[in-house]
Order: structure tokens, then C-alpha cells, then sequence
């Protein structure tokens, strides 16, 4: 995979951002040496993606700034997505009614956790945290399963779950901004929405097929297609 392109397009798009990147080694020196009461947390989750995924929420709540995973694409600045916000959220996918009565979620969106942003000390992501810590030692039967305890079904849930005034306003950006389907155009107006795409490469997963994964594997049925020109939305 072409990770360092990808890193670089992101780096020319932003270039008066600090861009850091972090490797497995790197994630656990972070943890140690800036945030040391949460290493047993860190070190009590069963699986690296999940070091990961709480790493991500830690050093956004302890600097403050963006998140975004190496298979991102960037392709125009993000920074306008941003002005004025304490916490801008991206939605990954729009939900069917079934699905979204399935996962027990408030609204028919799944948010994503592999791109987002907010400022230092923001109490969504210390929500976030203080939740996985409770739950940090509990048993991974699936890579669906995971996403519940640390990835983006947990993100989704918090973010719905927390009252609005224990986290303050929250700008939820439509998927066309950051997770747009393969098949849109970057093309005239519907282009100038796109700023970046998640390839969603997966090298994380252990259930990578349908066949692995029989109770849940169909759930890809139960995604729609987004609505090219929403707005974003406070919630």
C-alpha cells in the first residue's frame, strides 16, 4: 500500500500543520512518557488495533489537533471543515432502519473514529477513555465485537449517549467530506465536498471474509449510500 503518498498529500494540503506519526513503538513511548496513569489500561487491551484506537482518543484529548489513519486519502485542505469547532465528528456510514434498531443507536449514522478532530481536554474524549479503562479487559470474540469496546461503534454510542451539555456542541460533518464511496466523482461541485477518503485497507482484522464472520456478515446490506450534498450538522 502506498502509505508514504498517502502521508505526503496530506502533508502538502497542510503544510502549516505539525504532522506526526506514530508506529506501534512509537504509540507505547507516547503512552509512557505522557500519560503513564493510563499505561495499564493501555497495556490491559487483548489486541494492538485497540492500543491503537485508545491511543488515538489519548493524544487528541492530551494535544488536541486531528486524527487520521495512514489508509486515508487526502485531497484538499480539511482546515475550513474546522474553523469554530471544539469537536468535528465525520459520519462513516448511513444506516438502515434495521440495522440502526440492531446496534441500539440513536440516530441512522455510524460515526467514524478514523479521522476526527477536537481541542485538548475535550470531555467526549475523556468520556471515551474512561469507558474502554472499565472495559479494558474484556475477552475480543470478534472483530465486530471490537468496534464495541473500542472503535466506532463505542465512538457512536458515547457521542449519542453523552448529554449535550456535558460535552458541548459536537460538529458532525456529512460522509461526503471524509468517507465518500469509491464510485463519487471528484468532479465539479460534488468534488470540491470530497477532502479525503478512507480506503479501509483492514490489515487489522482477523475475520478479513464473509464466510468468517456468518452472525454479522451481511451487515454491508444494511449500508445507503449518502446523500452527496448534506451539510453538516450540530448536534
Amino acid at each position: 500500500m502506498p502509505y508514504a503518498k498517502w502521508r505526503a498529500g496530506w502533508i502538502a494540503n497542510h503544510p502549516g500543520w505539525n504532522h506526526r506519526f506514530y508506529d506501534d513503538s512509537a504509540i507505547r513511548s507516547f503512552v509512557t512518557g505522557r500519560a503513564a496513569t493510563w499505561l495499564s489500561t493501555f497495556d490491559a487491551l487483548p489486541s494492538m488495533i485497540q492500543r491503537v484506537d485508545f491511543f488515538r482518543y489519548l493524544a487528541v484529548y492530551l494535544d488536541g489537533g486531528m486524527y487520521a489513519d495512514v489508509d486515508m486519502i487526502s485531497y484538499r485542505s480539511c482546515e475550513p471543515l474546522l474553523v469554530g469547532a471544539a469537536c468535528v465528528l465525520g459520519i462513516e456510514n448511513h444506516v438502515s432502519t434495521w440495522l440502526q434498531r440492531r446496534l441500539g443507536y440513536q440516530r441512522p449514522w455510524q460515526l467514524a473514529n478514523f479521522i476526527f478532530a477536537a481541542t485538548p481536554g475535550h470531555p467526549l474524549l475523556g468520556a471515551l477513555l474512561e469507558d474502554i479503562a472499565r472495559h479494558a479487559t474484556t475477552p475480543v470474540v470478534s472483530d465486530h465485537h471490537l468496534q464495541e469496546i473500542t472503535g466506532p461503534r463505542l465512538l457512536t454510542r458515547i457521542t449519542y449517549g453523552l448529554a449535550a451539555d456535558a460535552r458541548g456542541p459536537i460538529r458532525l460533518l456529512p460522509q461526503i467530506n471524509w468517507n465518500p464511496p469509491a464510485a463519487y466523482p471528484r468532479i465539479g461541485a460534488l468534488g470540491r465536498r470530497i477532502h479525503a477518503r478512507h480506503v479501509c485497507v483492514g490489515s487489522w482484522r482477523t475475520q478479513r471474509h464473509w464466510w468468517q464472520r456468518p452472525t454479522e456478515g451481511r451487515l454491508g446490506h444494511h449500508i445507503r449510500p449518502p446523500n452527496p450534498f448534506a451539510e453538516p450538522l450540530t448536534i
